[in-house]
């Protein structure tokens, strides 16, 4: 595995282009070299993966697309674009159709992925999902005796994770006196800007003790503890229609944590689909602090809810969703590529 892609990391045309060419000048000399039985792209990184995967196509080697989310449809639907840009987008992902047609075949983590690259001409998509590994992830024999009630955040600080409308939410139980419940973040590749400006709005809402952020934790071993410790994980999705069909490592590894989990998702994501036919969580709207409040409440209440929730969201990815069985399953996949 190389990750040795010189890339820029801005929205732009132009930056597109200099990251797709980068990835293939980057990529020509590393292939002729090592000439491999079969490459392996994963997306997102659509520009650096891009360029990675039109060298594989002019120098005839088989190659394989991981489609970890809808890439393509993020970038055209962003905010404040202009027409030019979002022109440039679609003609983009009209390329990486061409290119994804051309693999042995594409790996998708959601059902919703499958149908959506088969309806656009791509017949060769199988289904991977997310896990996570239920070895390292795995519930804690007894929880830390705190005074406070831990809501976990894992993952980047920013962007469409909306951690302010969970500060907004633990506003309104500190007015009604429920005081001792916290929100951990525990970040990987925080933003440092939004983190100062989530500590500073909890600071204007008062509620600055509500708020405690553990650092970035690369020992996965370290992660794992923080995460099982906690009371519940959360996953606070903002109104953008694209997170419908998606299911985030975070969730899985709060599951296999034997946590249950809250999510701000619409109701026929397939997110709260999940929560709800498995009961191991609750859902409110996006951007709802109100919702998210009562929500929070409600399961701060139950405790009896939230251990037999924590149990089944556990047992759900040990019998579907464990990274180690669904790694040797696309490992077999890929062996019987290689001997095509």
């Amino acid at each position: 595995m190389v990750n040795l892609i010189f890339k820029i990391p801005l929205n732009h045309p132009l930056v597109f282009l200099l990251n797709i060419i980068s990835s293939f000048i980057s990529s020509v000399p590393l292939l002729l070299a090592r000439r491999p039985k079969i490459a392996i792209v994963s997306f997102p990184g659509g520009d650096s993966g891009s360029g990675f995967i039109i060298a594989c196509s002019i120098l005839k080697i088989k190659y394989i697309v991981d489609y970890r989310d809808e890439w393509e449809n993020q970038l055209i639907y962003a905010s404040q674009l202009t027409r030019f840009s979002r022109g440039f987008y679609l003609f983009m992902k009209k390329i990486s159709i061409f290119y994804y047609k051309r693999a042995r075949f594409v790996s998708a983590v959601t059902i919703p992925f499958v149908v959506d690259l088969k309806k656009k001409g791509v017949t060769c998509v199988m289904h991977f999902p997310n896990g996570a590994v239920t070895s390292l992830f795995r519930p804690v024999v007894r929880r830390p005796d705190n005074d406070f009630f831990s809501i976990i955040y894992s993952g980047g600080v920013g962007e469409y994770y909306r951690l302010d409308v969970v500060l907004s939410a633990l506003k309104i139980l500190a007015d009604k006196n429920l005081k001792n419940i916290r929100l951990l973040i525990v970040g990987r590749g925080t933003n440092e800007h939004i983190l100062y400006n989530l500590k500073k709005y909890s600071q204007q809402l008062g509620i600055q003790n509500s708020l405690m952020y553990l650092g970035n934790k690369s020992n996965v071993n370290e992660l794992s503890k923080i995460i099982a410790e906690a009371d519940v994980g959360i996953i606070p999705f903002d109104d953008n229609l694209l997170w419908k069909n998606a299911l985030t490592a975070k969730f899985f590894e709060y599951c296999s944590s034997g946590l249950p989990v809250i999510a701000t998702v619409f109701d026929d994501s397939l997110l709260a689909k999940v929560i709800s036919e498995n009961r191991i969580g609750l859902t409110s709207h996006p951007l709802d602090d109100k919702g998210l409040a009562d929500v929070i409440q409600k399961i701060y209440g139950d405790k009896e809810f939230r251990e037999s929730a924590g149990k089944r969201a556990r047992i759900l990815v040990e019998h579907h969703f464990d990274r180690n069985n669904i790694s040797k399953e696309f490992l077999n996949a890929v062996c019987e590529v290689i001997k095509c």
